[in-house]
């Protein structure tokens, strides 16, 4: 079991991994910069560092697979 660190707070939100690209690929749904879907850009605000997380993990696979 991980003990807390009264000394850390909480962590502050990551930033937002939008490029200034903002073109949607029609083909796959995707952003053309960040590759992140319609629903993941509008709902980035709200989401928790949790969920970020694993959107990130997706851009890197989405960028991997997208022929460029």
């Amino acid at each position: 079991m991980r003990r807390k660190n009264p000394k850390i707070g909480p962590l502050p939100d990551l930033p937002s991994p939008c490029t200034g690209v903002c073109s949607m690929d029609m083909q796959n749904l995707y952003c053309r910069g960040c590759f992140r879907t319609r629903l993941e850009i509008g709902g980035w605000a709200l989401m928790s560092n949790e969920e970020k997380l694993q959107v990130v993990k997706q851009l890197h696979i989405r960028r991997h697979e997208s022929p460029s």
